[in-house]
């Protein structure tokens, strides 16, 4: 069969890169479909994740005023869904230009993939008075609804959307490590880009509290810096900063999940965190607020980890002592992640999709 992905940018290291890298490929070297994937890389050069030769990307150029854009953006995908001629669309980006496409590209088989809590919009007005962050929401509400087919990473995420007749389909896991960490370093470990949502100054704060108990722990953070958010300067001003380290992505993060003891996320909004599972299949112990909706698909409190009540500064601390001062704790979780990890089978996964695709849609 083939394919049509329709995706923002792919060229650097975010979880959705990763898989979208993945599922293509996999798409392409097992089941021989003809996949093809339109970008808005500014150039497809430097992909920071490997593609099979045999995938086509086409690179759009959508630079100009929101008129401009919109207009762009329906006549690119338009030109290139008349050269392949795909039995499939599947939209990995947002609602509006999922939207877009179902209104412009008439008598195709589209189906949204669901890669964001429906909460980012609202967070965005935590720093303006703006009526856009709240419009935007209710628009992405209206909007997902009329999707053709909906398939959301998690039953909670499937739930947030209000979607009753959405499809789910978890997010495989990349990583297929034999090892698990030692846990024997006294080290923090969280892989994020700098952003509001991620939540990174919730766990400064926390790690103020802890940090004086434990001099010799250290915090390392890999992740992409955006110049909106300037965590360097909270870490500084909060005087933690000897012990918190930031670090630019690599592409050998399961090395840095190996080289740490234990995994903590205080994001405000998740769809489905891929790092979560990425830890866990090196055996770490998790910890994480249980914010609107990732980690409770995925942490199952006081098994694989800690799920902590969502802004519950008090219990994080405890639970993240416990941690850091039972290396036995450490361990008896971090055997239940690795083996729940792999629920998120890439052959099993992958099955699910191939039989999505090939299948005739009900609508």
């Amino acid at each position: 069969m083939k394919i049509l992905y329709l995706v923002p940018k792919i060229n650097t290291e975010g979880g959705l890169e990763r898989v979208l890298c993945l599922k293509a490929n996999y798409l392409v070297e097992h089941f021989h479909h003809d996949v093809s994937i339109v970008t808005q890389n500014n150039g497809n050069t430097s992909l920071f994740y490997p593609l099979n030769n045999k995938i086509n990307l086409f690179d759009i150029d959508l630079s100009g005023n929101r008129l401009q854009f919109v207009a762009k953006y329906i006549k690119e995908v338009s030109r290139v869904v008349k050269l392949i001629n795909p039995d499939v669309i599947i939209v990995a980006d947002s609602i509006p230009k999922a939207l877009l496409i179902s209104l412009s590209v008439k008598n195709r088989r589209i189906i949204y993939e669901c890669h964001n809590s429906i909460f980012v919009e609202l967070s965005k007005n935590k720093y303006s008075k703006s009526i856009k962050p709240i419009f935007n929401y209710w628009f992405n509400r209206f909007g997902a609804k009329r999707m053709q087919e909906f398939v959301a990473l998690s039953k909670e995420s499937l739930l947030e959307w209000n979607i009753p007749n959405g499809k789910i389909i978890p997010n495989p896991i990349w990583l297929q490590s034999q090892r698990v960490s030692y846990l024997t370093s006294k080290i923090i470990l969280i892989v994020s880009r700098h952003s509001y949502e991620k939540g990174l100054d919730r766990f400064f704060e926390i790690w103020k509290l802890v940090s004086p108990n434990y001099p010799d722990w250290k915090v390392e953070i890999y992740g992409k810096t955006i110049n909106q958010y300037n965590f360097k300067e909270i870490v500084n001003q909060l005087g933690i900063s000897d012990s918190v380290n930031f670090f630019k992505p690599v592409k050998d993060i399961e090395q840095k999940y190996l080289d740490a003891s234990i995994y903590v996320m205080t994001s405000r909004y998740e769809a489905f965190p891929m790092v979560l599972l990425e830890a866990m299949a090196c055996g770490l112990p998790t910890i994480a607020y249980d914010c609107p909706c990732g980690p409770r698909a995925i942490i199952t409190n006081n098994e694989n980890g800690f799920l902590i009540q969502d802004g519950d500064q008090s219990a994080f601390v405890i639970a993240l002592q416990k941690l850091i001062e039972s290396k036995e704790l450490r361990e008896k979780m971090g055997t239940t992640a690795k083996k729940n990890s792999k629920k998120y089978n890439l052959e099993k996964i992958m099955n699910q999709w191939n039989s999505l695709i090939t299948s005739k849609t009900t609508n």
